[in-house]
């Protein structure tokens, strides 16, 4: 299940990241590219999040 969701994630990231609008201006853009690379890194944190015992 954590998976799939890091899997969502992923594909949603890569989209922020490549979308671009000039509607929103340069802030909008950047503030679009940041949450993507957010949504990238929470799917890192989530499949390397494993429990050692």
């Amino acid at each position: 299940m954590k998976f799939m969701f890091a899997v969502l994630l992923i594909i949603f990231g890569s989209i922020l990241i490549g979308l671009t609008s000039n509607s929103l201006g340069a802030t909008g853009n950047n503030i679009m590219h940041l949450a993507g690379i957010g949504c990238l890194i929470a799917a890192i944190f989530i499949v390397k999040d494993k429990k050692r015992y």
